[in-house]
């Protein structure tokens, strides 16, 4: 099987690791918030966009782009995450990858879905 080799120049996009926190207002209602991981939230990555699509979800015109992330071996991203990136919140859709067990490159998919009412 041929090395996984990411060239450290092709890490170039600032990334930050936010996981979410259940909150309950005085009525009980929950809402999400999202705070930044407790450990080394920010690392830069190699951000490569994939082809995204756009429909009709309940009369409204949906957008969905997806990327592949590329960083430093990390144990400890979970699915629950979403990442930001250049402001913009990104859904971690995909469980993380130790590319080819050799604790070097984590790899996952995020999406990103925008739409109109």
């Amino acid at each position: 099987m041929p090395q996984f080799t990411v060239n450290p120049g092709e890490m170039r996009t600032r990334i930050t690791f936010q996981s979410p926190t259940v909150n309950k207002d005085a009525g009980g209602a929950q809402s999400e918030t999202w705070a930044n991981v407790t450990t080394n939230p920010t690392v830069w990555a190699k951000f490569v966009h994939d082809h995204g699509q756009e429909g009709l979800q309940d009369n409204a015109v949906v957008s969905t782009a997806r990327a592949t992330v590329t960083v430093r071996y990390r144990s400890d991203i979970l699915p629950s995450w979403q990442i930001l990136s250049n402001s913009l919140a990104w859904k971690i859709i995909s469980p993380p990858e130790n590319v080819q067990n050799e604790n070097r490159w984590t790899v996952f998919r995020v999406e990103r879905v925008t739409g109109t009412v």
